[in-house]
């Protein structure tokens, strides 16, 4: 899972690093192993950019013929780059293809279903947004409204998105991309809402490359 921006010079995708890490294994097991963003294969190992660990970012380059090949539509941040630090408790959207909503047919064709969310922003660091989905409060973004302890697994690196006016106009900004959900519904005072937690992308430079944290690092 990731998604696609474009800058000045050229379209970048960014991923979740583990999620890449996750491809190679999966290769290691089975060579004939093809990596593939809808129908199209990227040969990821000639197009990967930068990656990261701590970060667990990822990114890597993609031609304009790929882009009509995926029939993608990059985020244009041409001109309004690095995005802005999202406010405690703003809604921003979220958007990932989660396993549990994959159905896999016998003739081994699958049909991938979209999960969407409009939490709030309950914290930033330097490197994270975290944030609280509480289904009495937060907006669906489709029905039925997903339950506490929804299994996110396969949105690691999906887009998180908040809106925001710029220079007169009204933009939706890529601030970051999911790295993990709620693990199972949680209990106490905690068992009211799920807990999300995102990897801001402030840190990607126009070209692709990944601006690491210094001696002493930023907190994950």
């Amino acid at each position: 899972m990731g998604f696609f921006l474009r800058f000045e010079e050229r379209v970048v995708g960014i991923a979740a690093d583990h999620v890449v890490d996750a491809f190679y294994a999966a290769r290691a097991q089975t060579p004939a192993l093809v990596c593939q963003v809808r129908l199209a294969p990227i040969d990821i190992d000639a197009a990967l950019i930068d990656r990261d660990w701590g970060l667990d970012l990822a990114t890597f380059a993609v031609s304009e013929n790929e882009v009509k090949t995926i029939d993608a539509v990059p985020i244009d941040c041409r001109g309004n780059w690095p995005p802005p630090t999202p406010d405690r408790m703003r809604a921003a959207s979220l958007a990932g293809f989660p396993e549990i909503m994959r159905i896999v047919r016998p003739d081994r064709s699958a049909e991938f279903n979209v999960y969407g969310a409009l939490p709030a922003v309950e914290d930033v660091t330097e490197s994270q947004i975290i944030f609280t989905y509480d289904p009495e409060r937060d907006a669906a973004l489709h029905a039925p409204k997903p339950p506490l302890g929804f299994n996110l697994s396969g949105c690691s690196g999906g887009p998180v998105l908040i809106h925001g006016m710029r220079n007169g106009l009204h933009r939706w900004f890529p601030v970051g991309l999911i790295i993990r959900g709620p693990r199972d519904v949680g209990k106490g005072e905690i068992a009211s809402f799920d807990i999300i937690r995102a990897r801001r992308i402030h840190c990607l430079k126009p070209d692709g490359t990944l601006e690491k944290p210094s001696a002493g690092g930023w907190l994950p």
